[in-house]
């Protein structure tokens, strides 16, 4: 089977979408699938290694992709047409949201997925409210599969929990729930040393390390993380926050100043000898920072969500996670669902209190941290990237069958 995928990013640029589109076309590539990438010329020094072939060849994700795109296809013919949707990635353009339409019109006539990364509108003639919300349900609609990869998103295109296909509204397609994977290898380097690299980032000993991953945005709710944080060293717990990653992705936006309030909060007297930053480091060395962690804090204002790869990275690394509650949705047994005191412990968004005290538990006892290992390890195995990739080719067997 030959497969395109396309990205609005690709690694070596930094966020999730590209790096998960990597990955995917690995796991495709060691099933024997005949994979490429169709990319943003933003894109330079991509890997040789998988996927075999990287075409960074989008100037525009308006009008201009059509061009490029339809191109490629005529060229290689491939069996399936992936497409990578975050709208962020594309520009907030909308080339890529008619392009499973024009693609009908090819010779070729691949079969189109579409995973729906998160259901954000783009950010296009915003006075037109809702309206906007077409480009969405547009893409959709011209897909011959949808795919989500969070229960959030696919109770929002199914419309009912037990549902096989998208409501009428987004073009009645085969729906399929099929998680992200974490873009940090679940393993370690060989001759890692934890207690070395603890010493290193300024643990002491008995000192707890509370691991925080992922860019800072409104969204992941830092600033109840710092509140936390503050009243646990005020109370003279030994702790120290570690800061892991980079600030901001390649893609999209980034809030400059809602980066910089962070940075003055955690440069205040009461908590500056007790913050280390890792700035942008590979994965490699993200794993083993977060190995390094004793428990890892990700206090997201709508709630612990597994759109999150951040969230996922976690998991993967069996970390006790402290993380917020959110709302059930989506299909039963469709994804793997956190359970409070078995897998994470849950705390209601934007309370620092909570989140001081629930830290604090885990901390203190070591016994809940070993559950919470325990707990989470037993959901790793959905996030790997051979049973996301097993997944994704299933499908794609199953609507060429069709088609």
């Amino acid at each position: 089977m030959r497969v395109t995928l396309i990205s609005g990013e690709y690694p070596p640029m930094r966020g999730g979408v590209a790096d998960y589109t990597a990955l995917l076309a690995a796991g495709l590539a060691r099933l024997g699938v005949d994979v490429d990438a169709l990319t943003s010329t933003r894109v330079s020094g991509a890997s040789d290694a998988l996927p075999p072939k990287v075409i960074p060849s989008v100037k525009n994700w308006g009008s201009g992709l059509w061009r490029v795109a339809l191109d490629h296809i005529r060229q290689t013919r491939p069996d399936v047409v992936h497409v990578q949707y975050q709208t962020g990635a594309f520009d907030m353009k909308l080339g890529i949201n008619l392009l499973p339409w024009l693609g009908r019109l090819s010779s070729a006539q691949p079969a189109f997925v579409i995973t729906f990364h998160d259901l954000k509108e783009p950010y296009i003639l915003p006075k037109l409210g809702r309206a906007r919300h077409a480009a969405t349900h547009l893409i959709a609609a011209g897909a011959d599969a949808v795919v989500a990869t969070n229960p959030e998103d696919f109770w929002r295109l199914a419309g009912r929990r037990d549902a096989l296909t998208t409501s009428w509204s987004w073009g009645k397609r085969p729906l399929r729930a099929i998680p992200i994977g974490s873009n940090i290898p679940g393993s370690v380097p060989d001759g890692y040393d934890r207690e070395a690299l603890r010493a290193r980032i300024g643990l002491k000993e008995k000192e707890c390390a509370i691991g925080y991953f992922g860019f800072l945005n409104p969204s992941k709710g830092i600033e109840t993380l710092i509140s936390a944080f503050e009243g646990l060293v005020r109370r003279g717990r030994p702790v120290r926050l570690l800061m892991i990653g980079a600030t901001a992705g390649d893609s999209g936006t980034s809030d400059r100043r809602y980066e910089n309030r962070i940075r003055e909060q955690l440069d205040q007297p009461i908590v500056r000898g007790h913050v280390g930053w890792t700035g942008f480091v590979q994965a490699s060395e993200v794993a083993s920072y977060l190995r390094a962690c004793d428990v890892c804090v990700l206090p997201f204002r709508d709630g612990a969500s597994l759109r999150h790869g951040t969230l996922i990275a976690a998991i993967t690394h069996h970390l006790p996670i402290v993380t917020t509650l959110r709302p059930k949705s989506g299909p039963p047994g469709a994804f793997p669902e956190l359970r409070s005191g078995e897998s994470a412990l849950l705390v209601p968004p934007g309370d620092p209190a909570a989140l001081a005290t629930a830290i604090e538990r885990v901390i203190s006892d070591d016994d809940l941290r070993r559950r919470l290992s325990s707990g989470i390890a037993r959901l790793a195995n959905a996030f790997e990237w051979s049973t996301i990739a097993d997944q994704n080719l299933r499908l794609y067997r199953e609507i060429r069958r069709v088609l």
